[in-house]
């Protein structure tokens, strides 16, 4: 069984000496496809590159991540969801909401997620949410579209209650990646990939080159690190990793239609 990373950042400057290189051995590692979340206008080309030489591999996203709002961003998202790709994109991401450096523009922040929401919904397409510090207003606007929005919560932060509410939209899963191999920051997370969040609600991710899992905290981070998130989960939910492995495969397949 083959595993899926559903969110890295392979077009990263982190890897422009070795980005080749760096995909060849994920892919010969076992870790055969890799989803691509488009930030911003400068994330695109990027992304083409790696679906033009990986295709079947690599799968590329379209979404302005909170982060990257700048000045007109209704041009910013012309110009990202114009964008013609080798292949079609698999879902709207990263979008959401940042409260943790950018709390100053939250109203423009929930218009501009509201805006990609509904893009994905008129497309068929998941959304890819990024939420920090901002679970009640994300909420506030998928709660309007409930029963009409599908995705992930990438990086889940939220506590068991923010879990339900995920859970209770249907058809959501929650991305795990490094952080709940941490032994303090992480435990949170572990915790409720132990008691609340079930298996078949979960896909592995890296959001490499970042959050490199223990024991290679600190590091630049790949997609081939999907393995050890995957048994650190086979770990605290007590299962075999064969069986995170199929399970978290078949969710992303699902998910992105991969």
């Amino acid at each position: 069984m083959y595993l899926i990373d559903s969110h890295t950042h392979l077009f990263d400057h982190a890897f422009d000496k070795d980005r080749d290189e760096v995909v060849k051995s994920i892919i010969e590692s076992g870790v055969e496809k890799m989803v691509l979340p488009c930030c911003s206008p400068r994330s695109l080309g990027g992304i083409d590159y790696l679906c033009q030489k990986f295709p079947g591999h690599c799968f590329p996203t379209a979404g302005l991540h909170p982060e990257d709002i700048e000045g007109d961003y209704n041009a910013q998202m012309k110009e990202i969801f114009d964008y013609k790709f080798p292949t079609p994109i698999v879902a709207v991401g990263e979008i959401g909401i940042d409260k943790h450096y950018t709390a100053d523009n939250i109203d423009i922040q929930m218009q501009v997620f509201d805006n990609q929401v509904q893009r994905a919904i008129a497309a068929n397409l998941p959304v890819i949410i990024h939420c920090r510090e901002a679970h009640p207003e994300t909420f506030e606007v998928l709660d309007a579209y409930k029963g009409k929005v599908r995705g992930i919560f990438h990086c889940f932060s939220g506590d068991a209650s923010d879990a339900q509410h995920v859970m209770d939209y249907g058809d959501f899963y929650f991305g795990i990646g490094g952080v709940v191999t941490f032994k303090t920051s992480g435990a949170t997370l572990a915790a409720l990939v132990r008691d609340v969040i079930p298996l078949s609600k979960i896909v592995l991710e890296t959001d490499s080159p970042y959050l490199a899992p223990v024991p290679y905290r600190g590091k630049r981070n790949d997609s081939a690190m999907v393995r050890v998130i995957a048994h650190k989960i086979a770990e605290i939910q007590g299962v075999e990793f064969d069986e995170v492995a199929e399970v978290t495969t078949r969710n992303s397949e699902r998910v992105f239609g991969i």
